[in-house]
């Protein structure tokens, strides 16, 4: 990979480990089991999560059975910073339990208002509990490489099995103000 690439989703899954260490309420969320992805615009979104065991016999990864898609969306891409992304993740990690989804931290359980206002909350607080060398990535600006689906999970695909043969790296570009880059790579 080229320096100018620089590998995103490794990253981003190392931020993801750091920020169950550091936080209680993410604690029992399995970051192994993440199939951390980016995909196409839905709406206003920036990022989603569900469940792949309703699309996929299975999804094995990198070695590691993946039960819950975190999707990244062009939002988080395009606009934001690393306090805005770092509360865009902890909002979609809330709503994970171990390798399932926490049905009362769905939306249609809590609103996105609430859910967002404790995801805020929660990244204010590990900002400076986290190490800044894991939240740099978060301020990048510039082309990264992140994991897509070549085929993605639907619930047609129910009875068939994904792997590293069904994902690949794609370039995606990350913009961040001027005044709020960082020095990641």
């Amino acid at each position: 990979m080229s320096a100018h690439r620089p590998d995103l989703t490794t990253a981003l899954e190392h931020l993801l480990r750091e920020m169950v260490e550091h936080s209680p309420p993410l604690q029992r969320v399995d970051v192994d089991a993440l199939a951390l992805v980016t995909v196409s615009a839905h709406g206003l979104a920036a990022a989603s999560v569900r469940e792949l065991d309703g699309c996929a016999r299975s999804v094995v990864l990198g070695g590691h059975r993946r039960r819950i898609e975190l999707a990244l969306r062009p939002p988080f891409f395009l606009a934001g910073d690393a306090p805005a992304r770092l509360a865009t993740l902890a909002h979609e990690l809330l709503h994970i339990d171990g390798p399932r989804l926490r049905a009362e931290n769905l939306h249609g359980k809590k609103s996105h208002r609430a859910l967002e206002q404790e995801a805020r909350a929660l990244a204010k607080d590990l900002l400076p509990r986290l190490p800044a060398r894991a939240l740099l990535c978060l301020a990048h600006h510039g082309e990264v490489m992140l994991r897509a689906w070549r085929h993605r999970p639907t619930e047609a695909t129910k009875r068939r099995a994904f792997d590293d043969d069904d994902v690949y790296l794609q370039p995606q570009i990350l913009l961040t103000p001027a005044d709020r880059r960082g020095g990641w790579w």
